[in-house]
């Protein structure tokens, strides 16, 4: 099996040679170029297909499954990685410095056998991974301790005043949910109904939400049912509440 510390080595290579591959492109308007339709259904741009060839060419090097948005499954091996080579891809498109690569490792098809995540803002090469312990540029890190709705959140999208301090949001998801790991802000939501399945999918906050937990957060459904079961595959969707133990329970009774 392989080791989180193989998985890190790897990451950091696709991470590099996807930074490589965008910046020439990042912000300019070639980068929104459709380009062609990607396997979840949804067009796909330029700097996504260049992002993603150039972290396949990494992870092709090793005996691996992978699941990503662009090209749908690829590889036979037994570990498998859920990957998103840019998320956040309108941001990156017009040069506002929120855009990421992520890669979500696990030993099966389910996220209850996750090893390890890694996510880094390709435009600052800040970088949130966790083994056991969660981590933010190589310090450990942990979710804030703010038990009152009148915290800082990140949620899509409010349809009334929930009581938050503060609401954003910044386009990754990824991003967003690191943003909670490390402490920066104190919830993320994002209960949008699309069917009653949610709108996120696995690549987009595989590795993000299993960072959370390693540094101390609750994840769950709006209902609060736990994900972990859940499939790494193309049509699974995810509805999320993420904050520390108490600030989450007050969130679930909110959202009802």
């Amino acid at each position: 099996m392989m080791k989180p510390e193989e998985a890190l080595e790897i990451s950091r290579h696709v991470a590099e040679e996807v930074r490589r591959a965008v910046e020439p492109l990042a912000g300019r308007r070639a980068a929104a170029k459709e380009v062609g339709m990607g396997k979840d259904g949804t067009p796909t741009k330029l700097i996504d297909k260049v992002a993603e060839d150039a972290a396949i060419r990494v992870l092709t090097e090793y005996n691996l499954t992978v699941v990503s948005e662009e090209a749908g499954v690829t590889g036979k091996g037994d570990t498998v990685v859920a990957l998103d080579p840019i998320d956040g891809t309108f941001n990156a498109t017009r040069g506002v410095p929120i855009y990421s690569v992520a890669l979500c490792f696990s030993s099966s098809q389910r996220l209850e056998d996750v090893f390890f995540g890694y996510v880094t803002n390709l435009a600052t090469g800040d970088e949130w991974y966790a083994d056991e312990v969660a981590y933010k540029n190589g310090e450990q890190i942990e979710v804030s301790k703010r038990e009152s709705i009148n915290c800082n959140a990140i949620m899509y999208y409010p349809t009334r005043d929930y009581g938050f301090r503060r609401v954003r949001i910044f386009g990754s998801a990824a991003l967003e949910i690191c943003f909670v790991a490390d402490g920066s802000f104190d919830c993320f939501i994002d209960i949008r109904n699309n069917g009653g399945k949610g709108l996120l999918r696995v690549y987009d906050v595989a590795a993000s939400i299993y960072i959370a937990s390693k540094a101390g957060a609750v994840v769950s459904d709006h209902e609060g049912r736990e994900i972990w079961q859940k499939r790494i595959s193309m049509d699974e969707r995810f509805k999320l509440v993420i904050a520390n133990q108490k600030l989450h329970n007050r969130l679930l009774e909110i959202l009802k």
